[in-house]
């Protein structure tokens, strides 16, 4: 009996033409890592840096920098190249 409700549901939602739900499964857009080159491009998207830990965003506060976002897959994307001085934090800004 739940199966064809749901079946007539469905039919009668594609029939008006409302669009149907995506899987629950499926990723939002914004989930998507981002590998930054440089600074520059990072500080357009996050103003002040980014951190792996809020250990690390605290650690920067108290040095004189602004607070970075914490986002460790970010950071484990770019650290590399960007956390020069290997503190936790890519491209921290000073006060």
């Amino acid at each position: 009996m739940r199966r064809l409700l749901a079946v007539l549901v469905m039919s009668c939602v594609v029939a008006v033409g409302m669009p149907v739900m995506a899987p629950a499964s499926a990723a939002p857009a914004s989930a998507a890592t981002t590998r930054f080159t440089s600074c520059d491009a990072m500080h357009e998207v996050y103003r002040y840096g980014i951190a792996m830990s809020r250990a690390a965003a605290t650690r920067a506060v108290s040095d004189g920098m602004y607070r970075p976002r914490v986002k460790p897959q970010v950071y484990a994307d770019s650290y590399k190249t960007l956390d020069r001085d290997k503190d936790g934090v890519m491209c921290e800004v000073p006060r």
